[in-house]
């Protein structure tokens, strides 16, 4: 099978308003993703297929899994970092950044292959003329509070890493363009951030990476997914039956599963009509395989 011949194999109709920050997890073959407008979190067995959804009191916008456990995960709201009990609904703050500002919240986020849960911030309000946007690139590592690392952002989006963690990758969806930069993983410093690839009509949403080193790109507003080259040239695209695809990830027995997240958000009737599986998650088969999705690691967990 090609990078481009996937094949649907289910469509989870949750009704999202903004699915996003899906991952698979392999200790127990389960799909998380949140749902960030309808403030929820799902869980999916795989391939059962039941599922579990959460709610929560604000809007979850990424998943972490913390090394050698999975009682509990962390998760950033829009306000900050939090370890998270499933099973209780504990929340436990580990940082809550006051640079985030007004009119700011967390977005779309990774976890580095050294354990760093990375978070872009994106921006809900009007950007004045000539003022910098006031977004940036968080990173939370160990016992520290969550530090901003890049700024400049308008929509953090589309966080991961090469294969060998050598590379990192980050996208700002207002401008269309997704950055690559040379990634450090003894310090978890990324050197200088190069357009990577441009999109138009189309805007880049979150991320993941295969065995084979392709950056597999939600694209929202184009109904697709496109995988491109470590030389950002498209190499395959996978067609979405929602307007706006928002996340990817891998996984499966195999890793060849390739989940996709997708959002009713700003949808007009009109559209909803056309696209009615949008807000699902979708399940396709592909050519391509990808990796376990990194922990988090951090000590001293205590959650209520």
């Amino acid at each position: 099978m090609s990078l481009s011949d996937a094949r649907l194999i289910e469509v989870i109709d949750v009704q999202d308003k903004l699915g996003e920050g899906v991952v698979w997890r392999d200790s127990d073959s389960t799909v998380w993703w949140v749902d960030v407008q309808g403030r929820r979190i799902h869980c999916l067995s795989w391939p059962g297929l039941a599922l579990k959804t959460y709610a929560t009191d604000e809007r979850p916008t990424a998943l972490a899994f913390v090394e050698g456990r999975d009682d509990v995960l962390i998760v950033s709201f829009e306000s900050g970092f939090a370890l998270w009990s499933p099973a209780t609904g504990g929340i436990d703050w580990l940082s809550r950044p006051a640079s985030l500002g007004n009119g700011v919240r967390l977005n779309d986020g990774r976890v580095d292959p050294d354990g760093r849960f990375w978070v872009g911030a994106m921006v809900e309000r009007k950007v004045a003329k000539g003022e910098l946007a006031p977004g940036a690139l968080y990173r939370l590592a160990g016992e520290g509070e969550a530090s901003p690392v890049l700024s400049g952002l308008h929509i953090g989006n589309g966080i991961c890493w090469s294969p060998d963690g050598s590379r990192m990758y980050l996208a700002d969806s207002m401008r269309g363009e997704v950055y690559a930069a040379r990634f450090d993983r003894g310090s978890g410093a990324p050197a200088r951030f190069e357009v990577f690839a441009r999109f138009r009509g189309e805007a880049p949403d979150g991320a993941v990476t295969d065995q084979n080193g392709h950056y597999w790109s939600a694209l929202w507003g184009g109904s697709r997914v496109a995988a491109l080259s470590a030389d950002g040239a498209e190499v395959a695209s996978i067609a979405v039956d929602a307007l706006q695809p928002s996340c990817p990830a891998f996984g499966g027995a195999s890793g060849n599963l390739l989940f996709v997240t997708s959002a009713q958000q700003g949808m007009s009737p009109e559209q909803l009509a056309a696209h009615p599986r949008s807000g699902s998650l979708f399940v396709f088969e592909t050519g391509a395989r990808g990796m376990p999705a990194a922990r988090a690691r951090r000590a001293g967990l205590k959650v209520a």
